[in-house]
């Protein structure tokens, strides 16, 4: 049983163990994947591996390989970097990367560094820099002086020193055991029995002990992190008819893909995909760029309890940021790959780990929606400004779908949300003379159970003269009745 208070902000663990036992060897001993040409520079391949750095372009891109891979480019580590500036005014306690190359080749102030071939990057830890040297072809450890006199030695012009803290290490929460106190927010303790993880807040007037999520790890699917067994769903569940005053016939809508997605509980929690987080009755997501998860959290920084839940994020300049231990700011809307990757790890640090500080997000988030209408409303408010855009903006260019039924925008949007077919798809079946079953057809060899889902639902809400009874209205982007 593990028992932890969680709070403040956090560093990089110590990866001086894994940095000693890399000593003499070489890469194809380091890389996991197929990137082993022992005639190719491998320093940012090196430190990749050392310290988690997966985003492309990597060796997985390069050489191909399904296991976790690293960057092999120095000057795209270094746009990464949270900060970066001259070696001689770096924190020497923390461990760090550490940049040669020409000194005229880097712009600070831009965090920019020329794509030459005369640069090398390290990893600085205790006193030392740790790197891949490529002609002896395996890892050394040098002090810094001889780190930069021998790239003196050896590339032309005027070398220099230069720091990067790692990428996503500014995203790290502090967390501490228990005893710790708490410079700001609600703490949590958070308890795992076997596979199940536990939480309650230990202030306020709601520390009742509730499950966080239980964890899987399937490397076949790709799956690590926590969810919630179907079995075990608990909770305040979202209701349509609680919500037609304030967002009319859409409340409905959403309450189709709702009860496919998570029987509509408004606490439900998944980080166990590539999306790394998602959350909530509509399940939001949390890699796509100005949509899904992102636009819950812009709301939720609104909310009069947000300090309380997430004292380390807030808004600047209309985008989500971390506020950084010293007081500076990282953009959690920067987009990398077409995706939010520092949101998706902030949230959820490490894809193939399972560690407390995506526990305590959930735990977070979990708690919140227990206890605060406030939360559960932006829930709903954001869900429908998603529909509602995803309608006006997508939908109804793509299908023409002004004068249709409800009941055929409805299942749109349910196979939309859900992924499970393209735009060609579905106007082959808008094009048959069943139009709701072909849509409710699409792909149903794949997802045969999901289909199968929302037209049970769909068969619910009609007989309940819930749906079938209006059409969109283009122009105002609204359903009238027919």
């Amino acid at each position: 049983m593990v028992s932890l208070l969680i709070h403040g902000e956090g560093t990089m663990s110590d990866i001086k163990p894994a940095l000693e036992a890399a000593l003499g060897k070489s890469i194809d001993q380091i890389c996991p994947n197929n990137f082993h040409d022992h005639k190719q520079n491998h320093c940012a391949h090196f430190v990749s591996h050392m310290t988690g750095l997966d985003f492309s372009f990597n060796c997985a891109d390069f050489k191909g390989g399904n296991k976790q891979p690293g960057n092999v480019r120095v000057h795209e580590i270094f746009a990464r970097c949270p900060k970066v500036g001259m070696f001689n005014d770096a924190d020497k306690s923390l461990t760090q990367l550490v940049f040669v190359t020409r000194q005229n080749n880097v712009d600070l102030p831009s965090k920019k560094m020329g794509n030459i071939p005369q640069k090398h990057i390290g990893i600085y830890c205790d006193g030392s820099i740790y790197h891949y040297s490529n002609t002896p072809d395996k890892v050394v450890k040098w002090s810094p002086q001889k780190f930069l006199d021998t790239f003196q030695a050896v590339y032309s012009g005027h070398q220099a020193l230069f720091f990067g803290t790692i990428p996503g290490s500014d995203l790290l929460l502090n967390i501490q055991p228990t005893g710790t106190p708490v410079v700001r927010g609600i703490a949590f303790s958070l308890e795992k029995r076997n596979r199940d993880w536990f939480s309650r807040a230990l202030s306020g007037n709601h520390q009742n002990e509730f499950l966080v999520g239980r964890e899987v790890n399937n490397p076949s699917k790709k799956y690590h992190g926590i969810y919630i067994p179907v079995n075990q769903y608990y909770g305040v569940k979202y209701r349509a008819d609680d919500h037609v005053d304030q967002i009319d016939h859409w409340a409905h809508l959403i309450d189709a893909t709702a009860h496919c997605e998570s029987q509509s509980f408004m606490n439900l929690p998944n980080t166990y995909d590539r999306a790394k987080f998602t959350f909530g009755f509509y399940q939001l997501a949390a890699h796509t760029p100005r949509d899904n998860l992102i636009l819950l959290f812009r709301a939720f920084l609104q909310l009069p309890n947000a300090r309380d839940y997430f004292p380390e994020l807030t808004m600047h300049n209309n985008r989500l940021h971390r506020i950084d231990s010293d007081g500076g700011l990282t953009d959690l809307e920067e987009v990398f790959d077409n995706q939010l990757q520092l949101f998706m790890n902030f949230l959820n640090p490490r894809r193939k780990l399972i560690d407390e500080q995506e526990i305590l997000h959930v735990a977070r988030l979990m708690h919140w929606t227990a206890h605060d209408p406030d939360c559960r409303a932006a829930q709903v408010r954001v869900s429908a400004e998603i529909l509602q855009h995803k309608m006006t903006r997508r939908y109804h260019p793509w299908y023409g779908l002004n004068g249709q039924d409800d009941t055929i925008c409805t299942i749109i949007a349910d196979i939309h949300h859900h992924g499970r077919a393209s735009k060609d798809t579905v106007k082959k079946a808008l094009q048959k003379t069943d139009r709701e079953t072909a849509l409710l057809m699409v792909n149903h060899q794949k997802y045969k159970e999901r289909n199968q889902r929302l037209a049970a639902k769909i068969h619910v809400m009609k007989s309940k003269n819930v749906l079938g009874h209006k059409v969109y209205d283009a122009a105002n982007n609204e359903f009238i009745d027919k």
